[in-house]
């Protein structure tokens, strides 16, 4: 029985390390006093994986150039209020939700990230981009990782994406930590610049 013990203890320990030894060190996103406070249409990736759908699709398809948008960065926490947004006031803008997961470990990204994601996401037509790579967030800038934080920006008829608010939610907002009344006055102010 303690060679039973010993032979799993060292197989967990084995693949904890190799685990650890095999793990991509995450992309540095480096904010500087130079960075603009906008980006254009053009330095979006091409293309993206959407939550619940197979295979990708493109910037094109996805985010119309010409056509003024919405774009929402955020964790879980924070996502699980933004997408209620439609519920508590009335958006004629299309939106798009970007979960911001490029930090997290890579192990997690692949096991645990994109199931809790289409739980989230269920229920709701709004799109949401699994940025697993960060690339949607490097281009946008985007350097906040607090899972209770947002971001939201607004790309114009002219190409040009521009943050408009920052905001934030309760922790453990995905539990249901948040009542109808706390998630409709996080999300007041956003719709408030949105008029």
């Amino acid at each position: 029985m303690a060679n039973l013990f010993k032979v799993v203890f060292l197989g967990l320990a084995g693949f904890a390390l190799l685990v650890y030894l095999t793990a991509e060190k995450p992309k540095a996103i480096v904010s500087n006093d130079n960075t603009a406070n906008s980006v254009k249409y053009d330095t979006l990736p091409q293309s993206f994986e959407l939550v619940g759908k197979d295979g990708v699709v493109t910037k094109e398809s996805l985010i119309k150039k010409g056509e003024k948008s919405l774009i929402i960065v955020g964790n879980h926490d924070s996502l699980s209020v933004v997408k209620e947004l439609p519920k508590y006031f009335k958006l004629e803008l299309p939106y798009i939700m970007v979960a911001n997961i490029s930090s997290a470990p890579w192990f997690v990204k692949k096991m645990f990230i994109p199931g809790k994601l289409e739980d989230l996401n269920k229920g709701t037509n709004i799109p949401m981009i699994y940025d697993f790579e960060g690339n949607m967030v490097n281009a946008l800038n985007h350097t906040e990782n607090e899972k209770t934080k947002y971001s939201a920006y607004i790309l114009s008829k002219v190409g040009t994406i521009s943050k408009i608010y920052d905001g934030n939610v309760k922790e453990g907002a995905l539990d249901g930590t948040m009542n109808e009344t706390e998630k409709k006055e996080a999300l007041e102010p956003l719709f408030k610049l949105l008029k």
